[in-house]
Order: structure tokens, then sequence, then C-alpha cells
């Protein structure tokens, strides 16, 4: 059996879900927190997932500690300044062979709403999946406090909030991959993914960020994708 999992909040690592469901004509299996607290078997797992703050986010974390697939395709996308070293990470956690994984730019996801990636760099993804064997991976760089407290210097860097065209839809509620909200109100676990934001259907969720975040995402952005085999 192949499944293709993702974990996406503003959309963009969604958009390479559906790329791969459709070439695999499989149904795209959303990861929560929910999902990931089940054991999911596949014969071919294919995992796509953003990466925040040069980390796995936690429920994707959560995710790889639970997957028992007997092979691992694992796509990372980065909005364009740093992906850390996330596929070494994950490679860490899963137990089963990953035969390919890639890190794909895409729009950030405090910064453009734009979804458009580049598929020709994946092509060969597929030829591995039609004959597997074990991908070799490397460590890349990553900031030596990135692994330093990433939720609560994510809580500080984006602040959201709530206006006064609510209409207690409730749909935030029912989205939020962390169950993080409640009628518009923010918990201590929300990851800032913006899902709440981004689908809201009155717009009345907002979000703004530090000033110190802002600095930093004004770096020359990087559009390389990088692929593992």
């Amino acid at each position: 059996m192949t499944s293709v999992y993702c974990f996406s909040g503003s959309g963009h690592s969604y958009a390479i879900a559906e790329y791969f469901a459709r070439e695999l004509q499989v149904p795209v299996v959303n990861i929560d927190r929910r999902l990931a607290e089940s054991h999911c078997q596949a014969d071919l797992a294919v995992v796509i997932f953003p990466v925040y703050c040069q980390n796995i986010p936690a429920v994707v974390r959560d995710f790889f500690s639970k997957l028992d697939s007997k092979h691992v395709v694992l796509i990372a996308t980065y909005g364009k300044i740093s992906h850390g070293n996330v596929l070494w990470e994950a490679f860490k956690i899963i137990r089963g062979r990953v035969i390919a994984a890639a890190y794909v730019p895409m729009g950030h996801t405090y910064l453009d709403s734009s979804t458009q990636f580049d598929a020709q760099p994946l092509q060969p993804i597929f030829a591995r999946i039609q004959h597997p064997r074990a991908a070799t991976l490397t460590r890349e760089s990553k900031h030596p406090l990135a692994s330093f407290f990433p939720s609560w210097r994510s809580r500080c860097g984006v602040r959201i909030w709530l206006d006064e065209s609510c209409n207690a839809c409730n749909l935030c509620t029912e989205q939020c991959p962390m169950q993080a909200i409640e009628a518009g109100i923010i918990h201590g676990n929300c990851i800032r993914c913006l899902r709440c934001v981004c689908q809201c259907p009155k717009s009345a969720l907002h979000f703004q960020l530090h000033p110190i975040l802002k600095r930093y995402l004004e770096q020359t952005p990087c559009e390389d994708t990088k692929v593992y085999l």
C-alpha cells in the first residue's frame, strides 16, 4: 500500500503532496495530532512537511516515531531562507528505508502565499520509487541555536489575533492540526503554521511579525532544490 502523508499550514507543502498523490494515484492523508498518536503502516510512505525554524514540526516528529513503512520518501519544503538539517534528523527517527528525499523551496508562510514550485527536479524520485534502494543523505548545516525552544521562539516572533468580524463559525478550531485554537483564542501549543489565518472565511484572524523576525526574513532568498537518491 502506498500512502502520501502531509502536514501543511499555509498550503505550500499540500501543493506538493497533491502533485505526488496525482502521480501515484492515491489520496493525501493529513498529519495532525490525532494521526500522530496513531500507528500508521504502509509499504511506501511519501511524507511532505514544512521546515519551521530549521526544525521538524513537533506533530510531524511525533508522526515519524509512529510510522511503520518499508520504504519512505521525505520531502521538506522551506521558505527560501534555510532548511537546516531536517531530512537527516527525520532519517534518524524513521523506522524503514529512506529511498529518496528532497528540500524544495516554496513561498514563505509569513511572506508569500504562492504555492508554485518546480516539479522537474523531483522526477528522479518516481524512478527510485519504481526501483527502490536506500538513499544517501548528507548532514546539512544548522544554526547552533535552532534547536533551543523553537516553539517558544515562534510564539514570540508571530502574534495572532482575532477581530470583530468573526462570526463564530468555529472553522479555525475544526481545522487546527494542533487543536490549539478555540473560539479564536490561541492556546500554548500553537506552532504558528497560520492554517487558521489562511482558512478563515471572514479574514477575521491576522498575524504580525516581531521586528527581529522581520529583519531575519529580509535575507536573499535561496532557490535551491536538493534531491537525495
